[in-house]
């Protein structure tokens, strides 16, 4: 039984690290909207699963548009705690942090 309790456990902590700023606050998720716009640099990259920044490939945003309080882009629904956004040469801030949602052990910009 104190097995099952563990494997639950680390299902549910495992669960709540990919999804920290997926669904938002209505203000976030306006926030979010109004800084992802078409034909911006994006880049996505999840730090806490143990992905690296030079294995992360820039992608081009083709379509942006809120459902609910979930930012959809190019298609598919987007973590804003791990999507980073072109505001210079090699430079890309964190989307998350940027819009006020709280995102946990994730960089606030990195460098491609």
């Amino acid at each position: 039984m104190k097995k099952l309790a563990i494997i639950v456990l680390l299902a549910l902590s495992a669960h709540a690290m990919a999804d920290q700023c997926q669904i938002m606050s209505k203000a976030a998720a306006k926030r979010a909207e109004l800084l992802v716009k078409n034909n911006s640099e994006i880049v996505e990259l999840c730090q806490p699963c143990g992905e690296k920044v030079r294995d992360a490939k820039v992608k081009v945003v083709r379509s942006s548009k809120l459902e609910g309080t979930e930012l959809i882009i190019n298609g598919k629904g987007a973590d804003m705690a791990y999507t980073y956004i072109k505001v210079a040469p090699n430079m890309y801030v964190n989307v998350a942090k940027v819009v006020g949602c709280p995102a946990s052990d994730v960089s606030d910009s990195i460098s491609k």
